[in-house]
């Protein structure tokens, strides 16, 4: 008999305040890119493997306090409770956690299997950065290998019908680690997920945008892993991948998969999707990805941003043409109403400082330039998201980043009067074991410990050298009123990238 082995979607995060305004993203009805990847890989190799969705339900319940900025919180979780599940009823149970507001939640939830007698796989980008928390709370194994390589070995061992000299790419509940394989595995290597492995993992909402019935039901492929960048903020480069990318055809497969499941868009999840441009074919690689979705008459969602500075002519390189490669940025951003970009979030991070903040960025005007022709292009939907709070800010830099978005977005509305145009002024989230996380905990600018405060775009938790993070918050507020209008701060704040 094959291994039965439940993967577990957990319930949402709320954090709510005395007023019942929500002070993190509540993310239930997206689509579940991991455990789409997952399943596929796990029928692919014989298991039977079944997804176990805690969010599909309305249910609420109370599970923890905080308090941040004086207000008391409630921690409110969002879906079916884990104490419904029976731990025995698959050999193995996996959970995926990427975000580290939702630690908690998770770790309640292993806690609970373990102590029914289930054996627990933990994965995820948290989980990857920080396996003690999990293994803590009863996890018999977590995954460190972001590629997949180690996920078969794995559970198969935990489920008694392996070696554990085949383990590679885990930390164990005993306290030995195996090193990750080399090379990681490739995306090229995923198993493609058929049909009804898609139809499970669909979603109807997205945390950029609302999008309208003609969208939905909503797919998500990730075409590739890694980042040829550094940013200090971002996990991808501690997981040491490289970059690997799907070839056009494989993309092809997966953008079809979840049209016949029924997807009218798809996210496309890569942290580096233009990585391709580094190499002499790379260009037409990304027209021919594009073509196809066009081909296949869905919409594309870059809900993970796209590094505008790779779509010049000189492909985001040192001292090289910022000039806009016109035929590549119609094919990544254009719309025809139907098929094509439907939206884009734009990782602006720190406009004002240009690459002297981050290599990726580029020089204002330049920057400029590359938005007009995004606009121009036709996209209809952006999001612009800026870090409020990094530790050099003063109330003169935030008001001189708070004026460009103004310029940026006048300009562009008057290309596109109809564009809808969010600003996502994001706080830091110290994720762990990036240098950002360190550098704020050297400085002692950290002002909370509490992960579901860190983990929250909204909840600032760190003072910068010359601002309190309470000051951090206003401005976070400040940009939203003056770029988005005052009624979506009225709102939960999930509800500020749906104000159009």
């Amino acid at each position: 008999m094959p291994t039965r082995v439940g993967l577990i979607e957990l319930p949402a995060l709320k954090l709510l305040d005395g007023q019942g305004l929500n002070w993190t993203a509540l993310r239930q009805s997206e689509p579940l890119a991991s455990k789409q990847i997952l399943l596929a890989q796990l029928l692919h190799e014989g298991f039977d493997a079944s997804l176990v969705d805690l969010k599909d339900a309305v249910s609420e319940w109370k599970f923890g306090e905080t308090t941040w900025r004086g207000r008391r919180l409630t921690k409110v979780a969002v879906g079916r409770s884990w104490t419904e599940l029976d731990p025995r009823e698959f050999e193995v149970w996996g959970v995926t956690i990427n975000y580290l507001q939702e630690r908690e939640i998770a770790c309640e939830a292993i806690s609970y299997l373990a102590r029914g007698g289930g054996r627990v796989v933990v994965g995820g980008s948290d989980a990857f950065a920080e396996p003690e928390p999990y293994l803590r709370a009863g996890a018999d194994v977590v995954i460190r290998d972001k590629s997949g390589a180690a996920n078969v070995a794995a559970i198969r061992w935990l489920a008694g019908g392996g070696s554990a000299d085949d383990l590679t790419g885990v930390a164990l509940a005993d306290g030995t680690a195996r090193p990750a394989r080399r090379p990681p595995m490739s995306p090229q290597e995923w198993p493609v997920p058929d049909v009804s492995v898609v139809q499970q993992t669909l979603g109807t909402e997205y945390w950029e945008a609302p999008l309208p019935e003609s969208l939905k039901p909503i797919g998500v492929s990730m075409l590739d892993l890694g980042c040829d960048r550094h940013c200090d903020f971002c996990e991808t480069p501690t997981y040491r991948l490289g970059y690997k990318a799907m070839t056009p055809e494989r993309a092809d497969e997966w953008l079809t998969a979840q049209r016949d499941a029924g997807a009218r868009s798809v996210i496309i999840l890569s942290d580096q999707f233009l990585g391709r441009v580094l190499w002499p074919d790379g260009r037409e690689k990304i027209l021919q990805i594009m073509a196809a979705a066009r081909r296949l008459g869905i919409a594309v969602l870059w809900g993970n941003g796209i590094e505008i500075n790779k779509a010049t002519l000189g492909r985001g390189k040192r001292d090289s043409d910022k000039t806009p490669d016109e035929e590549l940025v119609s094919a990544l951003w254009g719309w025809d109403g139907q098929t094509g970009c439907a939206q884009v979030y734009v990782p602006a991070e720190r406009p004002s400082a240009g690459p002297t903040s981050y290599e990726k960025l580029m020089p204002w005007r330049q920057h400029v330039t590359m938005m007009e022709a995004i606009t121009k292009a036709g996209v209809p939907d952006i999001n612009y998201g800026v870090i409020v709070g990094l530790p050099e800010d003063s109330d003169q830099e935030l008001k001189r980043t708070l004026e460009l978005v103004h310029e940026v977005r006048d300009r562009l509305l008057g290309i596109n009067p109809k564009l809808r145009f969010r600003v996502m002024p994001f706080a830091l989230r110290p994720l762990p074991g990036t240098p950002q996380s360190e550098q704020l905990k050297r400085h002692k600018l950290l002002r909370f410990d509490d992960s579901a405060i860190l983990g929250g775009f909204w909840t600032a938790c760190a003072d910068t050298r010359h601002l309190s993070y309470e000051q951090v918050s206003d401005w976070q507020t400040r940009f939203i009123e003056e770029i988005n209008g005052a009624d979506s701060v009225k709102k939960d704040w999930q509800g500020v990238t749906a104000l159009y």
